[in-house]
This record gives C-alpha cells, sequence and structure tokens, in this order.
C-alpha cells in the first residue's frame, strides 16, 4: 500500500471514530434524557453533541461562521445566501466553497452530507432573474450553538 493510500486509509478511519464517538454519546444522552434530537427534516435528528462537534471541525472558516451566526441570530427565519455574504465579506465563489467545505466534513462526521442548518431554493428574483439559496436555524438549535459557540 503506498503513502497516499494508507493515509487515506488512517484519515478515514479516524473519521469514523469521531463518527461513531458523536453517535454513541447522542444515545447515549437520548437513553439518560439528558439531550434531545431535534427532527430537522430532510437535515436529519441533531443533538447539541453532533452540533459541536460539527462547530468544533468548521469554526475556522469564516463563511460557516458567518452563516450560523446569521441564522442563529434570527432563529426560525430565513436568511438569504446575499445577507450570508454581506456578513462574511467573502467572495460568493469562496463562501460557496466553504459550504461545500461543511457538507464534506459533516458527511465525513456523520456519513450524510447534512447540516444543523436548513435551506432551500428561494424564488427567482424579478429584477435579476436569479434564485437565490434561502437558509435558516430551528431555535433549539441556535440555542445550542449560541452555548456552544460562547
Amino acid at each position: 500500500m503506498d503513502h497516499a493510500t494508507l493515509r487515506a486509509t488512517v484519515v478515514a478511519a479516524l473519521a469514523d471514530v469521531e463518527s461513531l464517538n458523536a453517535k454513541l454519546n447522542g444515545l447515549l444522552a437520548a437513553i439518560d434524557g439528558t439531550d434531545t434530537a431535534v427532527d430537522l427534516g430532510r437535515q436529519g435528528l441533531w443533538t447539541k453533541a453532533q452540533v459541536a462537534l460539527l462547530w468544533s471541525k468548521v469554526n475556522h472558516l469564516p463563511g460557516v461562521r458567518a452563516l450560523f451566526e446569521a441564522t442563529a441570530e434570527r432563529p426560525d427565519e430565513k436568511v438569504t445566501f446575499t445577507e450570508i455574504l454581506q456578513r462574511s465579506g467573502l467572495p460568493e465563489r469562496q463562501q460557496s466553497n466553504e459550504h461545500a467545505a461543511l457538507s464534506r466534513i459533516s458527511a465525513q462526521l456523520f456519513k450524510g452530507k447534512r447540516w444543523p442548518i436548513e435551506n432551500s431554493q428561494g424564488g427567482s428574483d424579478s429584477t435579476t432573474g436569479k434564485a437565490e439559496m434561502l437558509y435558516w436555524m430551528d431555535s433549539r438549535v441556535a440555542t445550542w450553538w449560541r452555548e456552544i459557540a460562547q
């Protein structure tokens, strides 16, 4: 086995261990009644421990930070991609790249590209004709995130 393949295998195994650890901690918390899971529909079930694990891996990304901050400040309200861009100050492509990184990291941790933030394609703007992504965070997840991010 060459060095690159061996390294990739070890990195994947570490991600599996972290993912399993988060899932088992979430299950234990559910059994003990110390943590609740929030069902975010197509984004799946989330626990505070899972949000904390994901945040610990993505908090260095300014675009992801802007996404979490903006949606947590206005829980259950839709926030536009433009608002996230304005907050992060990043070029559109870099912001999109950081959203892709969030998806990749989440997939490594939880075996699925899912976020603790819901999203959908908005309607087309009457001026530009461009449809914009919308993001929102459940109020319970927003409370967890604010506690975690302090």
